[in-house]
């Protein structure tokens, strides 16, 4: 007789001081140049921009397909790093590991969070016609106190709708590293993910400061510094995740 199976338990996490959101940074920028493996960091990372800008280009199959894909490419990129970690150089073709270890898990996670973010910004959308067509009405019957509200209602609008991204966008960032480093399930793997980044987030709040201070700087020169920030926040994830998932500690 089978035992039944018992559900798998979210890994443990730790929770760390608000600086490792710059050693995360730190820890990457280490990782790029390691045993000169920038220049491939930077060839898998526009590969990977590029075939996601390419499937674009076929309507909304090749939408989703562009989501799931790039979501595949990030498991491929976290296998990478890992090598990188190890000494091992990385290759180009790192990139499509995702595709040929983990492909199911990955796919599913990045369905999943599409569906979530298609579902709050098609709340977004009906709530922003709504306010609309109130506005609409309000010129029409002369009320301008209604019409001058529209402005306020659309940023309330935009603003609820990034809250609740949120969360989406927290799922996301250690999700598929926990798939294909940890083989979790993805929704385990995208509740840990949420978890591990809610118990974290003045680093989370250090890293993303971070994050737009270099993006300005990288965008200055014709944007040709991003050729340098997209592996750098590729790796500072992984990073992260070590930090986070790997240095031990409890949590979740």
């Amino acid at each position: 007789m089978q035992e039944p199976s018992l559900p798998m338990q979210i890994p443990a996490f730790r929770q760390v001081h608000s600086g490792h959101g710059v050693e995360w940074w730190s820890s990457a920028w280490q990782l790029l140049f390691q045993r000169g493996a920038a220049v491939t960091w930077i060839a898998m990372c526009f590969i990977a921009m590029a075939i996601y800008g390419l499937l674009h280009l076929f309507s909304l199959l090749g939408v989703i397909a562009a989501h799931i894909t790039l979501f595949v490419f990030a498991g491929g990129l976290m296998l990478a790093a890992r090598k990188t970690e190890a000494g091992t150089a990385p290759a180009v073709g790192d990139l499509f590991a995702g595709f040929s270890q983990s492909l199911g898990p990955l796919a599913i996670g990045g369905a999943l969070l599409m569906v979530a973010a298609l579902l709050v910004l098609s709340a977004a959308t009906v709530a922003g016609i709504g306010a609309l067509s109130g506005a609409a009405s309000g010129a029409l019957s002369g009320n301008l106190a209604l019409l001058a509200g529209l402005g306020a209602t659309t940023l309330l609008v935009a603003l609820v709708s990034l809250i609740l991204l949120l969360p989406i966008a927290l799922a996301a960032w250690f999700a598929p590293a926990l798939i294909v480093l940890r083989r979790q399930p993805p929704v385990e793997a995208l509740k840990a993910s949420l978890l591990a980044c809610w118990a974290n987030l003045g680093a989370l709040a250090v890293y993303g400061l971070l994050w737009i201070a270099f993006a300005i700087i990288a965008s200055i020169p014709l944007g040709l510094g991003w050729l340098v920030l997209a592996p750098l926040m590729v790796l500072s994830t992984y990073a992260a995740y070590q930090d986070l998932f790997e240095a031990g500690g409890s949590g979740g």
